[in-house]
Order: C-alpha cells, then structure tokens, then sequence
C-alpha cells in the first residue's frame, strides 16, 4: 500500500515519524510540504513555493487585508463547524496564486509520481490549489483521502467544502476540535519514545521549571508572574523557551524539573508535543486541563491549574518530592502507552481496517 502525507509545513516532527511506522509495517510512504520548516524537522519532498506564509511580506499583507474589515486571520470561527467562506478578494488571490503557481506544481507531482498513492492524508485539509482541483482528479480513481486538522486551521479558517466533500476519514489530535464537529475522530499525537530519555530525578533545590511560549495563548504572563512570587520562598531557576531551535529547546527541557504547559484554554485545550516530550523525559506537567476532556485521559499523570490555583499548585509540588518522583514515574508511562508511534500507528491503523482500506 502506497501512503502520502501532504502538509504545508513540517512543524511538529510527526510527518517523519508517520512515514517511519508506514514503512515498518510494510508500506511505502513520502511526505511532500510546501515550503521549508522553520524548525529543523527533516524534509522528504519540500517544493519550496513562492507566494507562502513562511514569507513575511505574505504573512502582511493577508493581516493588513484582513483588518480592512475590520478582522484577524487568527480569529476563532464560532460555527459547527467552522467553515472557510472567504470574501471575494480572498479567493481571488487564492485563484491568482493557484495559477501562477500551477505548471510548478503539476512539475513536481509528475516527477514524484504523487497520483499514484493510495491513501492521502491532508494536514490541515489541505491539498497543492486551494479549490481542490488536483484532488478531484484523483479522487475520481478512487483514491482514498483522510484529512488531518491540527489546530489553528480548523478554528481560524475552518473546513474547505471542495475538499470536505471528497474526504473519507477526518482525524484530530486536539480535543477541542471534537466539540466543533462530530465527524471528527481522535488520534493521540505520535512520539518515538525510544528517542528521549528517561532521566530519574531527585528534585532537589534549585528545582527548575520550564515553559515553552510559542503560543500566545498559554498565559506566559501570568506564568511568569507566578514564579517570581516562588522565588521569594524557594530556590528556583526558571527556563523559557522561546524562538529556540528544537534540538536545543529538547535538551533545555530534558535539565529542567517541572513543566508548566498552558493556564488558558483558549488556542487549544490541555497539551500538546511539549507536554507530551516533558512527560516522556520524567518531568510533571502543570497545564489546564478542561473537565470534558480530563475524563478521556486514561487516568493520566497532568497535574491540573488556571491562573488562579498555579500558585498554590506549584507550591505544592515543590514541598512534595516524593508526589514529584511518582509523576515524573507515572508520566512516562502513560505516554509509552497512549503517544508513543506503535500504539498511534496501531490506531491509525485500526481506522483503515473499518474503512475497509486494507
């Protein structure tokens, strides 16, 4: 069975690991993004495109049009479910950037034979031209398409109908998306555990806590604010990750002792790949996890906080080192059981079986 993995960007370091465990199971896989990452990921086939978002000047100039009514493209669409629905100089640019990009595309799905899959995932539901003319073509072979909606591409710009009418199977790895369309089913977010270490700690003073800022939605803020209260009590160090190359934010981390995820829910509920390396590494995880989701964990090893209990909370867990060392314990456990790429690859797998594709 041949699977291809199509993605704008390799952000999170999961297209490789997909490819790896189609391939351990006997299957040929490639991953094909738009443009490089910033993130330092490996790339398989990177067409590197003009007239994408990794360009600032693009980035510009859709904020720039989008506040000429009076909106932000990281606006959350409050529909079920969120649905793209551009006004009509929107789509034009699209259509603009669809032709004059076309024959370079058309290049590089003849010279990788990418219509001869059988199997598509579409991170973000997208496809090479926004209007899905390319998967309509092979949807009429019947090839069978899945799409993948991470996050931001889900809530701020919604599903695109001329893709969501071809598509067979809608996967998400975040829990608030399920409330935002019951079509959607879960996957846990893939790690290859075999690939971080698992350091038994003592939690002695100075104990060093740890926050990663890339989104603007964690309540960096207030996390700050809250550890230099700590500071006044005990002896901390505090680490925060911020514009860090990934290998250099993972080795940061794997030194830190307690990792203090996200307080808000509002880009994204509970964890997300930070969280999940923490816990594989042995740190306890701080992060707000929303009532309707905490019952899905599995009994899982977070440690629950909003802005107003992560005092008291971290408070806590620094006068408790023994409670420490069994969630730094219990932590890795639970994610070798739920994240790690055998498990996801075995779920993954299992949707296939229903759908008949094996």
């Amino acid at each position: 069975m041949k699977i291809l993995h199509i993605a704008a960007e390799h952000v999170s370091g999961t297209l490789s690991l997909f490819q790896a465990e189609h391939r351990r199971r006997g299957n040929e896989c490639r991953f094909v993004t738009f443009f490089p990452t910033r993130y330092r990921f490996p790339e398989d086939i990177c067409l590197d495109l003009p007239l994408m978002p990794n360009k600032p000047w693009v980035r510009e100039t859709r904020r720039f049009a989008h506040g000429l009514r009076g909106s932000n493209p990281d606006d959350v669409r409050v529909e079920y479910p969120p649905i793209w629905k551009p006004p009509f100089w929107e789509r034009w640019l699209f259509s603009l950037r669809d032709t004059l990009l076309q024959s370079r595309i058309n290049a590089a799905i003849e010279k990788y034979d990418l219509s001869n899959f059988d199997i598509y995932h579409l991170d973000g539901g997208l496809e090479f031209f926004r209007d899905a003319r390319w998967l309509k073509r092979i949807a009429a072979y019947g090839k069978k398409i899945v799409c993948f909606y991470h996050g931001s591409d889900f809530r701020n710009r919604g599903i695109i109908p001329a893709v969501d009418e071809l598509t067979h199977l809608r996967l998400t790895s975040e829990w608030d998306l399920l409330e935002l369309d019951p079509r959607l089913e879960y996957l846990y977010l893939p790690i290859d555990i075999s690939r971080i270490p698992f350091k038994a700690r003592t939690f002695s003073q100075p104990i060093r806590l740890c926050h990663a800022a890339r989104n603007i939605y964690k309540g960096t803020k207030t996390i700050i604010e809250v550890v230099h209260e700590l500071q006044k009590k005990f002896e901390l160090e505090f680490v925060l990750l911020k514009d860090v190359p990934y290998e250099k934010a993972l080795k940061r981390k794997s030194e830190c002792d307690i990792f203090i995820d996200q307080l808000t829910n509002e880009g994204g509920w509970g964890y997300g790949m930070s969280s999940v390396e923490a816990l594989a590494m042995g740190l306890p995880v701080v992060t707000n996890i929303p009532a309707q989701m905490s019952h899905k964990l599995h009994d899982s090893p977070f440690v629950q906080a909003d802005p107003s209990t992560l005092l008291s909370v971290l408070t806590s867990l620094i006068r408790d080192t023994n409670h420490l060392c069994e969630l730094s314990e219990k932590g890795r456990l639970w994610v070798s059981k739920w994240h790690d790429i055998k498990h996801v690859g075995d779920a993954l797998y299992g949707y296939y079986q229903r759908e008949g594709w094996l």
